[in-house]
């Protein structure tokens, strides 16, 4: 076994892959490892020892006994008082030895589970989107929560609840919002990964087969995800498509495109479902019900507090999609 192999995981982390090969070895020592909110350092148990490649921060966070150059390598520092005392520094892993600890663990995630198309859809779009906030992004798709939770315990996406200095600055700009899902460094990399080697298996079984009603399916729905954007050209992909899909059936039946209006009430009523769902996930709107429950409010009044927090959400993303064409309306909006 080489160097750069020993201490692929710690406990259940994926260890970084700049992270040298000495702390990582002793790293793998501690009881319970933890990692930093900001996805910049892991921590022992009680946060007394941390190990990082970032130190001193520019609004004074980390500040060590001793200065560390800019892009010094990794160190473990000791929490002594307000500063940490450091114990042990070193370089960086070469990167070349770093992209190996990436492909292992790539081939360990393309080997040891099987990728659902929810799973690949929800990790295309958070490479693409990604930062933005949790809500937004589980308010776009159906069947988003469980794909998220595998993410999450992958650590192929991050989850920001709270500020935290470490957090990249774009995080760090939407965090007062909600919180936010990202990617770091090796995050996006291994689903970049991942997405490139699906990509292939399509791209060789697509040769391998005819056009078939499966395929005309496809051609029907990004027909009518065209017909989607056209009425709302700032409606996100992933929208469009899952419009496209509520209407495709109703498509085949008339054996044509639905009309502008059967378009707006098919995007008002999927993303009131949507935002019903959602919706009670929002503090403010979650404390409001609680309150609501606690005076013995009835689950219609409830029910019909949370609908007008959804109406109002699907009447805001109606007017921004339209863009500059003249706004419309629906049934399930008055």
């Amino acid at each position: 076994m080489t160097d750069f192999t020993r201490a692929l995981r710690l406990g259940e982390l994926n260890r970084p892959s700049a992270m040298p090969d000495g702390l990582a070895a002793l790293v793998a020592e501690w009881p319970v490892i933890q990692r930093s909110p900001g996805g910049d350092a892991l921590l022992d148990e009680r946060g007394l020892l941390r190990v990082s490649d970032r130190w001193n921060l520019p609004d004074g966070s980390f500040p060590t006994d001793t200065p560390i150059a800019s892009h010094g390598g990794w160190a473990l520092g000791r929490l002594t008082g307000d500063v940490w005392q450091l114990v042990q520094q070193e370089p960086a892993l070469p990167r070349d030895q770093a992209r190996a600890l990436l492909r292992e663990r790539t081939e360990r995630l393309l080997h040891g589970r099987r990728w659902t198309g929810a799973d690949l859809e929800a990790m295309d779009s958070l490479a693409k989107q990604a930062p933005l906030p949790l809500a937004d992004w589980l308010a776009a798709q159906e069947g988003r929560e469980r794909s998220l939770k595998s993410l999450l315990k992958l650590e192929l996406v991050l989850q920001a609840d709270g500020d935290h200095p470490a957090l990249p600055a774009n995080v760090r700009e939407r965090i007062a919002d909600a919180p936010i899902l990202w990617l770091d460094t090796d995050g996006a990399e291994v689903v970049a990964d991942v997405l490139a080697h699906s990509a292939r298996r399509m791209e060789i079984a697509a040769k391998r087969s005819t056009r078939n009603d499966r395929q005309r399916g496809q051609d029907l729905r990004s027909s009518l995800a065209e017909a989607v954007q056209a009425a709302f050209p700032l409606m996100p992909h992933d929208v469009a498509s899952s419009v496209a899909a509520r209407l495709a059936p109703a498509a085949i039946k008339l054996g044509r495109r639905p009309a502008t209006q059967a378009i707006v009430d098919c995007v008002a009523e999927l993303r009131l479902e949507r935002w019903r769902q959602v919706i009670i996930g929002e503090p403010r709107v979650a404390a409001r019900l609680q309150d609501m429950l606690a005076k013995g409010e009835n689950n219609r009044a409830r029910k019909r507090y949370r609908d007008q927090r959804a109406l109002e959400k699907v009447a805001k993303e109606v007017a921004e999609w339209r863009g500059e064409l003249p706004p419309v309306t629906s049934r399930w909006l008055d």
